[in-house]
């Protein structure tokens, strides 16, 4: 019998930089959420011969053997992945496949839990602040910045989201999130964010949207996370054109907002928009009238859950291939 362990990690919003790399004091910072849904689950054991399958088989494959270097694992591995979400869509689908197959690496050799500067150092997956913090505890998460001397940035704060809200993720049929070569590409073309905008975004943050979810105030949280996106947004004019991916992921925004959903904004690079609902009746109900509007026909439309607790594991004894009872 060979051990098998599943690792579930959650989904990434990101709602937006503080601003950009800088030749002194911190770099970036920025704000964002985790949700059960649509989750990254994966299974992992120690094999014979090194092995993959199931959705982004080559790139789990590829951060295994990284972790395994990392680690000084010599056993080849098997891995399925039986779920992903969609790549470059504004969800932190790489992250979160990177850091639960380093977390499963270090179990089957029976490491010490490690934290999350150790685990993201595993994959180098070390700028991606929020989806590592998420990783490891969910909730909101609140960073203000990396100086060049951190791997990763520290979290600023971390807050249980209420249970009850729900977020509408409506993914558009359009060109993936900028990624790669073509998002350090976009990142070289943009002017600074003035300081007077992170200053704003920082008020938004400290003063009106962490304390609306520390006191479950729905209405404020809303609207403050609109204005906190639509700002940050407006950073990346230069190049996506406006606060948005496109006019046509700003056209559904304007058309949610005009619905009367206030807490609506664009993940990342998109094109994954977030809308948020105070409970979960509401939330299948907007997902009815969704489905009756042309703009969001050809959309993937689901509802999600916020996750306050970050990845899990778990192990079960297995003699087949990886994945299979």
């Amino acid at each position: 019998m060979k051990c098998t362990l599943q690792i579930t990690a959650p989904s990434r919003l990101h709602f937006g930089l503080l601003r950009f790399a800088q030749a002194a004091g911190p770099s970036y910072g920025g704000l964002g959420m985790m949700l059960d849904q649509p989750a990254t689950v994966v299974d992992i054991r120690l094999a014979d011969t090194w092995q993959a399958s199931g959705p982004n088989a080559d790139r789990a494959l590829a951060f295994a053997q990284q972790a395994c270097r990392y680690y000084s694992c010599k056993s080849p591995l098997s891995i399925h992945v039986r779920k992903t979400p969609p790549a470059h869509v504004g969800l932190g689908s790489g992250t979160q496949l990177a850091l639960a197959i380093a977390r499963g690496v270090g179990s089957l050799l029976n490491r010490p839990v490690p934290n999350v500067d150790e685990l993201s150092t595993a994959v180098g997956r070390g700028r991606s602040a929020i989806g590592s913090h998420g990783f490891s505890q969910g909730g909101l998460l609140w960073e203000t910045g990396r100086d060049s001397s951190e791997s990763l940035a520290k979290l600023t704060r971390r807050l249980d989201v209420p249970e009850q809200w729900r977020v509408l993720l409506i993914t558009p049929p359009h060109d993936a999130g900028l990624h790669g070569s073509a998002e350090v590409d976009a990142f070289a073309q943009l002017p600074p964010v003035p300081p007077e905008v992170t200053t704003k975004l920082q008020r938004l943050a400290n003063e009106k949207i962490l304390p609306a979810v520390e006191q479950a105030d729905f209405a404020t949280f809303s609207e403050s996370l609109y204005e906190y996106g639509h700002l940050a947004g407006c950073c990346f004019a230069p190049v996506q054109g406006g606060p948005y991916a496109s006019p046509d992921v700003a056209r559904c925004v304007d058309t949610l907002r005009s619905l009367g959903l206030q807490g609506v904004g664009q993940s990342s690079w998109g094109p994954t928009i977030f809308a948020f609902t105070s409970n979960e009746s509401s939330a299948n109900q907007w997902l009815d009238t969704l489905s009756t509007l042309p703009e969001f026909a050809s959309s993937n439309t689901t509802v999600a859950t916020p996750n306050n607790s970050g990845a899990s594991i778990t192990q079960s004894s297995s003699s087949g291939p990886t994945g299979q009872p």
